[in-house]
């Protein structure tokens, strides 16, 4: 930072905090010329509790990162009862068993909660378990 200039850090009242385990499903198969499409998508739900929100906060970003790389965003669903969730669309060959995910709610640029799991395949089927 240069010599004069000043950083704005910008102060978040609210907390927030995960209350459930995540719900992990692939996107629905499709049928074409009688063939079935392997799903191309992982949807994971993130149940949360929103606690002390003002109305000087910014809104919720969901932000996952991937194995330590990749970063994508998600989407915050908030409501006016204080659970929410953060919503995520990861693609299939992201998931890779025993890949490392990552997932965050920010506001304002402040990191408020994460969490890292670890994929899972059971048979055909994604799953998550917390990361030791």
């Amino acid at each position: 930072m240069a010599e004069g200039q000043e950083q704005l850090v910008k102060e978040v009242s609210m907390r927030i905090s995960q209350i459930g385990a995540p719900s992990v499903c692939l996107s629905s198969h499709m049928v074409r010329a009688n063939a079935i499409e392997e799903p191309e998508f992982i949807a994971v739900n993130v149940p949360i509790k929103i606690e002390d929100k003002s109305e000087e906060d910014g809104p919720i970003v969901a932000m996952l990162q991937l194995s330590g790389r990749t970063a994508l965003e998600g989407r915050a669903i908030e409501n006016r009862s204080p659970v929410g969730w953060l919503l995520f669309k990861i693609p299939r060959g992201l998931c890779a068993e025993g890949g490392s995910l990552t997932f965050c709610a920010l506001a304002d640029e402040v990191l408020l909660w994460q969490k890292e799991y670890r994929v899972v395949w059971r048979d055909r089927f994604p799953g998550l378990e917390p990361a030791a």
